[in-house]
């Protein structure tokens, strides 16, 4: 709609606006045939009273024009006589002075490290003397317009030295590569979290929302066992709820688990959490570059209503080899990146597994050695691994080639046995097993190539299969198997989840001139989706029976195009605007979706450094995530839209104020509202587990609703950084066939929010973070009334009634964690790293759950909640070796 007012305004102005303006200028009236530019200018002398002022070498003119005028205002006559020749023109009193207009001159190219080659994402390239610059993009490319009399560039990066770029005389557009010298003293005195100037990304950017984080702010955040964690950082920044405590789900702004879209050198992960979502399935030491979005979507991201989780990954060191080792408490990491050819193929990989089937095998082989006498054995066994690699290779100074690889897979077995025996041969055996299985693979090739001064583009393919399996086997026998008795009955269920992703991705970007970076692009993709394969099994060897049932087995392919433009345009030097749109189209079952998503951002510079803004962005989701569980499971089922079950949507609208004091610290304040359609939720009494129902007939569809307002004051720079953020928000549902159609407030509809985190660096060798979290309770259902009824048999039975879903509010969430960083430099540049950490520093015991049970009062029995948690103070350490 604020398109629409704006382009009639533009209309409306040019149709009136300027009969007003020309309304009083002298009229021209000629017709010329074959004539020269000169005998042009005296006819318009002669009719207008205007003297012309020029040299005659302005004009290079080969061949005569024809020129047509009636009662033509003569600025209007001079702008369409001149603009084909390149020469402008300025009227002072009777006086019209020609000149010819400086020619433009276009310098493009790429700033990266100096030591490695890498691509630095969001340098500024500056014209000296003026405000015009430019941010690299997530290649390293810059584009910029100067004049041919431009004799200087800078080119800035936090944590690099700055570097002036001295330029010849100008004649033609021109190509370079900018390399940075990191800065000798930047570890040693600066602690950074972002990557470009503070207040040029806060208050000059028309991109709300967005923070920005590096693997340094990620590997000080103090988290549970010492393990660096992506998604726990993100929970300490406003408008994310923190979900269940040690969880790394992310809730943002209302949303749910599903809605944040996670992307991987620009591809999706559908699994990001490992252990049930203690820890996330990022590897911080695979992260070059994050950026966090959860507002005024620009029209490149779609696929997700709440968030956009965009983590770039290492190119590779092309110059030397580096690495790290790091030894903690449950797991381990290694990390490598060198040249293959020295300065034109490098590699990076990154390994992370844990080794926790290694911890708990002893203590699993003592307890069996114990029960021994008892005929009990128990079995069990968990592992994740996390894998990536990247290969880059540089064709020449204009192009790219990658391939990039993620592996990540968790595993989790577990089962007992009683048994018993006669004369030392079993004569009876129940064994259980339990089975959990899940994980992503995900590879990536891609080509990136600047085709010219202005454009550059990246096109890649990918491949994506995420799968969830959860099996359980029970076994039973009776009897010696050589005897008439023998006896074997096998029941087995299994349920699984996958998908499998092919297609291809393609993004440009197109600067003209310093005012517009255009961006454009499409996806296709080609889907396979098994929502839910059910079976049960039941075999026995008595009567050789075999029962099996196949309650589902779905699968469905789709097709996905997407494609999307977008310029974000300097209107006017207080006035920025990013607009574009995005058209997604989503195929299955005979059936096409189509969704237009219109998107813009606008920013409106008060003052260098003050600046508000206003966005808009309409986001369309085409999968759910459909769990009723406390943690992020493999029971959870990824499913995709049918003909039945229609594309999520959401329209939020946010605006802003922004505050840079000093160029130190960086204040914020955002308010949003957000409305989403088509939420799918479990009906009442359906779950995940397998039953006779299929998987589209447990679900219902209805809306949410989400509003507040995000405050946060940022120091980026110096020996002391950090954060401090506050959310106040709302976030609600209606389901018609849930809580009886009336709304209820969402799991993690947390009030209050606040969020303190600070980084001190004593001296070069130590460092200390702490983070203390406050937050409003979780909502959960209670049984707050039940009635008695009389069974056939004449006993009293206790029934629970459930008045309104999520009716309770659970205790006020808060806790500190405390971490510090001991560095221990060595020779030929090598470090040892020292990290201890403490979780829950109070030992707060935060409540996880509250469950109903009854207490003994005299004789009489009556109901009671019950709270359960299960953190207390966790220390933990860890060693890293850099080299």
């Amino acid at each position: 709609m604020k398109q629409i007012c704006y382009t009639i305004f533009i209309i409306l102005f040019f149709l009136f606006g300027t009969t007003e303006i020309f309304a009083n200028e002298t009229r021209i009236t000629l017709s010329l045939r074959k004539s020269y530019y000169p005998a042009v200018l005296e006819a318009i002398e002669q009719q207008s009273g205007y003297h012309f002022s020029y040299n005659p070498v302005i004009f290079n003119q080969k061949k005569p024009i024809d020129l047509e005028a009636h009662e033509e205002p003569v600025t209007q006559l001079l702008a369409r006589l001149l603009s084909p020749a390149n020469i402008e023109f300025n009227i002072n009193k009777k006086t019209i002075i020609l000149r010819k207009k400086a020619t433009q001159i276009v310098i493009s190219g790429f700033v990266r490290d100096q030591s490695s080659l890498e691509a630095l994402i969001g340098a500024s390239v500056i014209q000296l003397g003026t405000r015009s610059g430019t941010a690299t993009s997530q290649q390293g490319f810059f584009s910029i317009t100067v004049s041919p009399d431009t004799r200087q560039l800078s080119c800035s990066y936090i944590g690099y030295e700055d570097q002036i770029i001295r330029l010849n005389s100008l004649q033609k557009d021109t190509s370079i590569t900018i390399e940075l010298i990191p800065h000798t003293s930047s570890l040693k005195e600066v602690v950074v979290s972002g990557n470009t100037d503070p207040e040029t990304r806060l208050v000059h950017a028309p991109q709300m929302g967005a923070i920005h984080l590096t693997k340094q702010t990620i590997k000080q955040t103090p988290v549970l066992f010492g393990e660096s964690d992506i998604i726990k950082t993100l929970q300490l920044t406003p408008g994310v709820a923190v979900g269940t405590e040690g969880t790394a789900g992310l809730y943002v702004r209302g949303g749910n688990l599903d809605e944040n879209l996670f992307l991987i050198d620009g591809n999706p992960v559908y699994q990001v959490n490992h252990i049930g979502g203690v820890f996330s399935a990022f590897n911080p030491e695979a992260v070059h570059n994050l950026e966090f979005l959860k507002g005024g979507f620009p029209a490149r991201y779609g696929g997700r209503l709440s968030s956009i989780v965009d983590i770039q990954t290492p190119e590779g060191n092309m110059k030397t080899y580096h690495g790290s080792a790091s030894v903690g408490l449950i797991s381990g990491n290694l990390s490598l990146e060198g040249p293959i050819i020295k300065n034109k193929t490098s590699f990076h990989i990154a390994l992370r597994r844990t080794w926790l089937d290694v911890l708990t095998a002893p203590t699993l082989a003592i307890i069996n050695k114990v029960n021994k006498d008892d005929g009990k054995k128990m079995r069990g066994r968990y592992a994740f691994h996390d894998l990536n690699g990247k290969i880059t290779h540089r064709l020449n100074n204009r192009s790219r080639i990658f391939v990039s690889i993620y592996n990540g897979n968790d595993v989790m077995e577990g089962g007992n046995s009683d048994f018993s025996v006669k004369n030392e041969v079993p004569i009876w055996d129940n064994q259980v097993d339990a089975n959990m299985r899940w994980g992503n693979i995900l590879v990536t090739a891609g080509w990136s190539h600047m085709f010219n001064h202005k454009l550059f583009g990246k096109v890649s393919g990918l491949f994506s299969r995420y799968h969830s399996k959860l099996s359980y086997i029970q076994k039973e026998t009776f009897g010696e198997k050589q005897s008439d008795m023998y006896q074997e009955q096998t029941t087995e269920n299994m349920t699984s989840n996958r998908i499998r992703d092919l297609g291809i991705r393609s993004a440009f970007d197109y600067q003209p001139n310093d005012r517009h970076h255009v961006r454009f692009g499409g996806d296709l993709l080609f889907h396979n989706f098994q929502p839910e394969f059910s079976r049960f099994t039941d075999k026995s060897t008595q009567d050789s029976t075999v029962n099996a049932q196949l309650l589902t087995d779905d699968t469905f392919n789709a097709r996905e195009l997407a494609l999307f433009a977008e310029d974000e345009w300097e209107i006017s030097p207080r006035l920025k605007a990013n607009g574009g749109i995005r058209l997604s189209l989503f195929n299955i079952q005979k059936h096409t979706y189509v969704s237009a998503e219109p998107r813009l951002s606008l920013r409106w510079l008060l003052q260098q450094n003050v600046s508000v803004k206003t966005a808009y962005a309409r986001m369309a989701q085409y999968v759910h995530l459909l769990s009723n569980s406390f943690l992020n499971l493999p029971t959870d089922s990824w499913i995709p839209v049918t003909k039945n079950i229609k594309p999520l949507l959401s329209d939020q609208i946010s605006a802003g104020v922004y505050y840079s004091l000093n160029k130190t610290y960086q204040f914020s304040v955002e308010g949003y509202y957000k409305k989403m359609h088509n939420l799918l939720d479990y009906k009442d009494g359906f779950s995940f587990l397998p039953g006779t129902a299929k998987w589209d007939e447990k679900l219902t569809r209805g809306e949410g609703k989400a509003y507040g307002c995000e405050m946060m004051i940022r120091k980026e720079t110096g020996r002391t950084t950090g954060w401090i953020g506050y959310t106040l928000s709302w976030a609600n549902r209606r389901f018609d066939e849930i809580n009886d159609g009336v709304s209820f407030p969402a799991r993690y509809d947390n009030r209050h929010k606040l969020n303190i985190v600070v980084t001190h660096r004593f001296t070069p060798r130590v460092e200390l973070t702490g983070a203390w979290t406050y937050a409003s309770g979780n909502r959960t259902t209670l049984t707050l009334e039940n009635y008695v009824t009389n069974d056939q048999d004449y006993s009293d039975a206790n029934h629970d009634y459930y008045t309104t879903r999520n009716n309770f509010q659970m205790p006020d969430f808060h806790r500190l964690d405390l971490s510090m960083n001991i560095y221990m430099p060595k020779k030929s540049g090598r470090t040892g790293i020292w990290n201890v950490s403490i979780y829950n520093a109070y030992n707060r015991i935060n409540t996880f759950m509250i469950y109903k049970t009854t207490k003994y009062v005299g004789y009489e029995r009556r109901p009671r909640f019950q709270t359960m948690g299960f953190m207390p103070i966790i220390p933990s350490v860890s060693y890293t070796y850099k080299f």
